[in-house]
């Protein structure tokens, strides 16, 4: 018969057999260790880059309200700058008008 059955098998084939088992169990058991060991690895990854994220985001944030203040501080300057230039060029019309009709007074 071409068949066998575990009943047909010696001591030395189920030894075999039986040590083969157990390497391959061995086997699975270090890749299940390196498989557990990267999924640790990667979830220490993801926290450190999530903590990293909320950092530069809040560091960004901080710069915005930062920038968005000095902003309106150099709109408030250059406003009052140019009503001072406004007030000054009003002056110096005034002055020469003034000249200008005193020079016109004298010469009559």
């Amino acid at each position: 018969m071409a068949q066998q059955n575990w009943q047909d098998l010696d001591d030395a084939q189920i030894n075999v057999e039986s040590q083969y088992l157990t390497e391959l169990q061995e086997q699975k058991n270090e890749l299940l260790e390196k498989v557990q060991a990267l999924k640790t690895d990667l979830q220490d990854w993801r926290t450190k880059l999530e903590s990293q994220i909320k950092t530069y985001k809040t560091e960004i944030s901080d710069l915005r309200q930062a920038l968005s203040k000095e902003v309106d501080e150099l709109r408030g300057e250059f406003s009052d700058l140019k009503a001072a230039l406004k007030q000054q060029i009003e002056v110096m019309n005034s002055v020469q008008a003034a000249s200008a009709a005193a020079g016109s007074v004298a010469a009559k």
